[in-house]
C-alpha cells in the first residue's frame, strides 16, 4: 500500500533550481537527506549546508509537501509517504493519509490511504490508538473507492452498527461474485443470520434457513457453521460461533415440513431463491424480537464499556520466572483466595464466572462474563462486593474490575508466555457450574495465538463458569486466564496469556 502512495516519476532538480523551486513552494519527490543528498545521491542544492541550514531547509521542504497534500496532490503524497515510512515516523505518517483522505480526489490513493489507516486504527499499530469508529471510517473509505478485499469485513461492520441495508447489499454481492470461497461462504452465512433476525427489519426465517443451508455447503466445518479448515485459528472465530448460536435456536423453532419445504425448493431449478421469497412468513409465537447486533458483535465502546488499558500490577513488573516446584494443594492454597465469582446482569438475566484479583483493588477476568457494565458484583465464600469495569477489550475477551475495597488477597506473581513450555503441567482455578474456587489439572497442549493475543492451550479442564479464573504453575505463578473451550474437540481449552493483560 504504501509502495502504491509513494510511486512518483518526478525528478529533483539541483543547485539553483532546487532553491527557486523551494521558494516557489513546490515539493521535490524525496525529502532532502541529512547530508543535503537527493534520492539518488546528488548534493541537490550544490552549496555547504551546515546543520541548522539543512534542517531549515528540510523543514521547509516537507512544510511544501505538506500545503500541496491538503490541496490534494498525489505527487507530494508519495514523496511524504516515503520520506515517513523510510524514517518509521508513523504518527507522521497517519496524519499525513488522514490529510489526503480529507482533500484527495484519486480513487487509487484514496482506496490505499483507507486500507492503512483502516488497518492502523483497528490493530492498535502504527503509531496510533485502537479506535474503532476511525478504523470504520477509513474502511468504508478503502471500500468506496475500489479495495474489494475488504468488503467483507465491511459489510460485518455495517451490520454491527444496525446499518443493515447497506450490508445486505454487500453481502449478497460477495455471496453472488466473489471468487474465494471462503468470502462467498462467510457472506452467506451472514445472510442467514440477518434473516433470522439479526436485522429486525427483514427477518423472514424462510430466507435465512435457505442461506444457511446455502452457507454451509461452502463450508469447511458445517458442523461449526465456519468458513475455516480449523475455526479456532480463523480471526471469524468470535463472529462464528455466536452466529451459529443465534441461528440454531431459530432453526430449531421451525417445523420439519417447513424446512422440508425449503430443501427441497432450494434443489429444484425451477424454484429456488424466488419462490422460497414468496412463501408465507410468520414469526413463532413469544419469540423476541432479536437486538440489531448481538452480544458478540457489539461495538468495543459502546457507552459503559471503557476503552482498553492494560495493568500495572505487581505481577506485571517481572514475568521472569523464579520459583521452586510445589505440590498442587500448595499452588491451590497459595491462591485460591483470589479467585472471585462474577455476576453480572441485564434484565432478567445473569452472567457467572470467574475473576483473578491482581492487586487490593483489581481484578482481571473475560468481558464476555458482562452481561451489564453498570451491574457488576463480585463474590467470594458469602462476601460479596460491588464492582467497576475499568478497562475493556471485546475482541480480546480481556476486561479490567475495579473494586473501592481493600481485597484480602491478590496474586502478586505471573510468568510470562515466553517461558511457559509444552508439556509442563499447570492448573485452572475457577468456579465451574457456580462450584466456588474448583482444581482441575493439565498439561500445556500448545501455545497458539488468535486476533493478535497470545493463547496457551491446555488439556485442564475448564466448565462454565471456569472462565475468567486464573491458570497456574507448578511453581503458583499466574500464566493465564482461562477463557474458552471447542465443546467438539477433545479437551481443547484455551487460556489468555497474562502477558497480554499487562501490555
Amino acid at each position: 500500500m504504501l509502495q502504491a502512495c509513494a510511486s512518483s516519476g518526478k525528478k529533483d532538480a539541483t543547485g539553483a533550481n532546487a532553491a527557486s523551486n523551494l521558494d516557489r513552494g513546490r515539493c521535490p519527490s524525496s525529502i532532502v537527506s541529512d547530508q543535503g543528498k537527493d534520492s539518488s545521491g546528488r548534493i541537490r542544492y550544490q552549496r555547504t549546508l551546515n546543520s541548522q541550514q539543512l534542517s531549515d531547509i528540510k523543514a521547509r521542504e516537507i512544510s511544501n509537501c505538506t500545503r500541496l497534500v491538503r490541496a490534494g496532490n498525489t505527487e507530494a503524497l508519495a514523496t511524504l509517504v516515503s520520506y515517513y515510512d523510510a524514517n518509521n515516523q508513523k504518527s507522521n505518517l497517519v496524519e499525513l493519509l488522514e490529510t489526503y483522505t480529507d482533500s484527495g480526489t484519486d480513487p487509487k490513493k484514496l482506496a490505499d490511504a483507507g486500507t492503512y489507516l483502516y488497518r492502523a486504527y483497528a490493530g492498535d499499530t502504527s503509531g496510533v490508538v485502537r479506535d474503532v469508529d476511525k478504523a470504520f471510517k477509513y474502511l468504508g473509505i478503502a471500500v468506496n473507492n475500489g479495495n474489494q478485499s475488504l468488503e467483507l469485513a465491511y459489510a460485518e461492520s455495517l451490520s454491527d452498527r444496525g446499518l443493515h441495508n447497506d450490508s445486505l447489499r454487500y453481502l449478497q454481492s460477495i455471496a453472488g461474485n466473489s471468487r474465494k470461497q471462503q468470502e462467498r461462504c462467510q457472506a452467506t452465512l451472514n445472510l442467514g443470520q440477518l434473516y433470522f433476525g439479526g436485522s429486525p427489519a427483514h427477518e423472514n426465517w424462510n430466507i435465512g434457513y435457505y442461506y444457511w443451508q446455502e452457507g454451509l455447503l461452502l463450508a469447511k466445518n458445517p458442523k461449526w457453521g465456519s468458513c475455516a479448515e480449523d475455526n479456532f485459528t480463523s480471526t471469524h472465530y468470535s463472529r462464528e460461533t455466536g452466529r451459529k448460536k443465534f441461528v440454531d435456536r431459530r432453526i430449531a423453532l421451525m417445523s420439519s415440513a417447513q424446512r422440508q419445504v425449503i430443501d427441497e425448493a432450494r434443489q429444484d431449478s425451477h424454484k429456488g431463491y424466488d419462490f422460497i421469497a414468496a412463501l408465507n412468513f410468520q414469526r413463532p409465537s413469544g419469540v423476541p424480537v432479536a437486538n440489531k447486533a448481538s452480544r458478540t458483535q457489539v461495538n468495543n465502546y459502546l457507552p459503559g464499556w471503557p476503552a482498553w488499558s492494560p495493568t500495572t500490577a505487581q505481577l506485571c513488573s517481572n514475568l521472569k520466572y523464579s520459583g521452586r516446584e510445589l505440590g498442587w494443594n500448595e499452588v491451590f492454597e497459595a491462591n485460591v483466595q483470589a479467585i472471585w465469582t462474577v455476576d453480572s446482569r441485564n434484565g432478567n438475566s445473569k452472567s457467572r464466572g470467574s475473576a483473578v484479583a491482581v492487586s487490593p483493588s483489581e481484578l482481571i477476568t473475560n468481558c464476555h462474563l458482562i452481561e451489564n457494565p453498570k451491574q457488576i458484583t463480585i463474590r467470594r465464600m458469602g462476601w460479596s462486593l460491588p464492582a467497576r469495569l475499568k478497562a475493556s477489550d471485546r475482541e480480546g475477551d480481556r476486561c479490567i474490575l475495579e473494586v473501592g475495597n481493600n481485597l484480602p488477597t491478590y496474586v502478586r506473581r505471573g510468568r510470562s508466555y515466553t517461558a511457559v513450555k509444552i508439556g509442563e503441567d499447570v492448573a485452572a482455578i475457577g468456579n465451574p457450574k457456580g462450584l466456588e474456587t474448583s482444581l482441575s489439572r493439565g498439561i500445556v497442549g500448545q501455545k497458539r495465538s488468535r486476533g493478535g493475543l497470545r493463547l496457551i492451550q491446555t488439556d485442564a479442564a475448564i466448565s462454565s463458569g471456569s472462565s475468567g479464573g486464573g491458570l497456574f504453575d507448578r511453581s503458583g505463578y499466574l500464566v493465564g486466564i482461562t477463557t474458552f473451550t471447542i465443546a467438539e474437540g477433545q479437551s481443547l481449552n484455551f487460556a489468555i496469556a497474562i502477558d497480554e493483560f499487562c501490555r
